[in-house]
C-alpha cells in the first residue's frame, strides 16, 4: 500500500516533466527560507517557474502538515506561513511570528510595523518606484518607531545591523549600496512587505496616532481659550 501511494506521488510528478530530485529541492528551500521572490535571483527564478509546475502537487503535500502556501502571481512569489498561523484574506488577530521562518526580535518586530507603515503611506501618496518598492531616509524610519510604536532603534549599530539584514531575509526590504557605511542612504521597503504585515496588524498603531494628534488639537483649542480668558 505505501509503495502504491509513494509510485503514485512520483508518477505524479513526473507527469510535469520534473522528477523527484526537483520537488525536493523546491520544498527544501521554501520550508528553510519560508519564500521565494522570482527576481531576486537565478535559483529563486529557477525554483519559481517549476513551483508553477508543481503547484497543486506541492499545496497538497504541505497542507498535510497545516503549512500554508501562498503564491502570490502579482508579485511572481511564493511564501510559506506556519501551522495555525495568519496570511492573507485570513488574517484575524495580530501574530508577529505568524510567517514561515519568523521568529523575530522586540527590535526586528518594531521595525517591520515601521517600514509597513511607511510602505503604506508612501504607496498611498502615489511614492512608488517602478518595482513597486519605496525609498525612505533612516530619518523617516527613525520618526516612525518612535511616533507610531514609541520605540528607539538600538544605539548599538551591530543590533540594528543585524535586524534589518533578517528583514532583508525576509524580502521585505533591500539596501541602497553602502547603507550600513552610510546611514544618510535610503532603505528600500519592497511591496512584499505586504504578505508579510497585514492592513489590520497596523491599525492599533495608526489609532494610537489618530489619538495622540487629536489629543494635541484639544489641548491646543483649550490652551487658545485659556488665552482668550485671560484677555
Amino acid at each position: 500500500m505505501a509503495i502504491n501511494i509513494y509510485n503514485s506521488f512520483i508518477d505524479l510528478i513526473e507527469e510535469t516533466g520534473l522528477n523527484l530530485e526537483d520537488f525536493q529541492a523546491i520544498t527544501s528551500y521554501l520550508l528553510e527560507n519560508g519564500v521565494i521572490c522570482r527576481e531576486d535571483t537565478q535559483k529563486e527564478e529557477k525554483y519559481y517557474d517549476q513551483f508553477l509546475r508543481l503547484e497543486s502537487i506541492i499545496k497538497d503535500y504541505l497542507n498535510l502538515i497545516n503549512i500554508n502556501v501562498i503564491h502570490d502571481e502579482d508579485l511572481l512569489s511564493i511564501r510559506l506561513y506556519a501551522p495555525g498561523s495568519d496570511f492573507p484574506d485570513s488574517f484575524e488577530d495580530i501574530d508577529m511570528k505568524s510567517n514561515m521562518s519568523m521568529s523575530l526580535t522586540s527590535e526586528e518586530s518594531a521595525y517591520l510595523i515601521a517600514l509597513a507603515i511607511l510602505y503604506n503611506q508612501k504607496f498611498n501618496e502615489g511614492d512608488v518606484e517602478d518595482d513597486a518598492s519605496v525609498e525612505v531616509e533612516l530619518e523617516e524610519f527613525n520618526t516612525a518607531l518612535a511616533s507610531y510604536l514609541s520605540f528607539t532603534a538600538n544605539e548599538n549599530k551591530s543590533v540594528r545591523d543585524d535586524s534589518l539584514r533578517t528583514l532583508r531575509k525576509l524580502k521585505v526590504i533591500k539596501f541602497a549600496k553602502g547603507v550600513f557605511e552610510d546611514e544618510d542612504r535610503p532603505l528600500i521597503i519592497r511591496p512584499y512587505i505586504k504578505q508579510v504585515i497585514l492592513p489590520d496588524m497596523l491599525k492599533p498603531f495608526l489609532e494610537n496616532e489618530e489619538m495622540m494628534v487629536t489629543d494635541d488639537v484639544v489641548t491646543e483649542v483649550q490652551t487658545e481659550e485659556d488665552r482668550n480668558e485671560d484677555k
